[in-house]
């Protein structure tokens, strides 16, 4: 802004001098063409005969001529930037950078509209594409929710039908597949809430308590591991700690890392290795969640915790909400978490719970 202040400073004075130097020759050449017998312009102009209206008339003609140039090279620029930001506040980002150059008074002001039409652009950009993600995110919650509703109702009225008879282990049957469905269906709804409760870390009230992380992990591994999707995939967990005790929401992060263990184990074959590594560094914290899997390329690895994202390939319920919710779990209580992945050699989540500085 100084440059800025020091060259309009400049160019006004310059200009200015300018504009005097015009005006003065260009009234003198006036004043000799109209009465060219004047030997002294200014005695002759004080009595001029015919009075002071042609005078009047060539001293407007001078000063409006020199005010129009003078004004040309200040106002101009800021006549075609003030019309570049009305363009931009209708939304229309498209800026002639050549036009720009021309207006080396204001550089500053020039590659900072540059700059806020650059940005904005690809801000409307990101908005469009995320329409179309919560729009596709929304349809796929519609479906998640229509799908058991539909075991519910098919199973509901089966049982309800007098004309049928059931024995007793077909309303078990039947009754357990009602009562899983409506129990996923209240997980869903719980996720949902829970997705737009943490939108905003700082609305999070977390019920912090002290626990031991080594036998916590240990214990929500062996709940995994009792999973029945979990049975045929190998398990493990690995520590050189004995103890380790952590301040932190022990039920929203067994929420956190339960979800990304099941992720593992729904989104791979059979016979995947999937590790849970405990280290401590200093105040930080990591824990890394590794398998062999089949992983994912670099666009679903960048865009996996969003919030409306879900792969093209994507056919398991829940569209994108697990993730996203285990990331703002982490960010609340302080923590990050990244993700590196090979298409066809496995995935790898690191979490970092900061109690001091990593």
């Amino acid at each position: 802004m100084k440059k800025l202040r020091f060259r309009f400073a400049a160019y006004f004075t310059v200009g200015l001098l300018i504009f005097l130097i015009y005006f003065v020759i260009l009234f003198i050449s006036l004043i000799k063409l109209m009465y060219p017998g004047a030997a002294q312009i200014l005695v002759y102009v004080a009595g001029a005969p015919g009075g002071y209206l042609p005078v009047i008339l060539i001293f407007a003609f001078c000063f409006i001529t020199g005010g129009i140039l003078f004004s040309l090279f200040f106002v101009q620029p800021l006549s075609f930037i003030i019309g570049v930001i009305s363009k931009l506040s209708k939304g229309d980002y498209a800026i002639d950078s050549k036009a720009f150059k021309n207006y080396f008074l204001y550089r500053e002001v020039v590659e900072n509209i540059e700059a806020l039409g650059k940005a904005l652009r690809e801000a409307e950009i990101e908005r469009e594409q995320m329409d179309v993600a919560k729009n596709n995110w929304l349809a796929g919650v519609s479906h998640d929710l229509k799908t058991p509703l539909s075991y519910i109702n098919g199973y509901s009225s089966l049982l309800l039908n007098e004309n049928h008879s059931f024995s007793e282990e077909e309303r078990r049957t039947y009754l357990g597949e009602i009562y899983n469905k409506g129990a996923y269906i209240e997980k869903l709804i719980d996720d949902l809430n829970l997705t737009f409760f943490i939108d905003d870390a700082g609305k999070v009230q977390l019920k912090y308590a002290q626990i031991e992380m080594v036998g916590f992990l240990q214990n929500l591994l062996a709940d995994v591991a009792n999973n029945p999707k979990a049975e045929k995939q190998e398990l493990g967990f690995h520590t050189e700690l004995e103890h380790l005790n952590v301040v932190i929401d022990e039920i929203l992060m067994y929420r956190a890392i339960y979800n990304l263990l099941i992720n593992c184990v729904e989104h791979n074959p059979e016979g995947t290795k999937i590790d849970i590594a405990l280290a401590q560094r200093q105040n930080c914290i990591c824990i890394d969640i590794t398998d062999n899997g089949v992983g994912m390329d670099q666009k679903t690895a960048d865009n996996i915790f969003d919030k409306y994202y879900s792969g093209k390939n994507e056919q398991t319920q829940g569209r994108g909400l697990g993730l996203f919710i285990v990331r703002q779990i982490i960010a609340a209580q302080g923590g990050s978490i990244s993700i590196t992945s090979t298409l066809g050699k496995g995935t790898s989540f690191h979490i970092k719970l900061n109690f001091g500085g990593c």
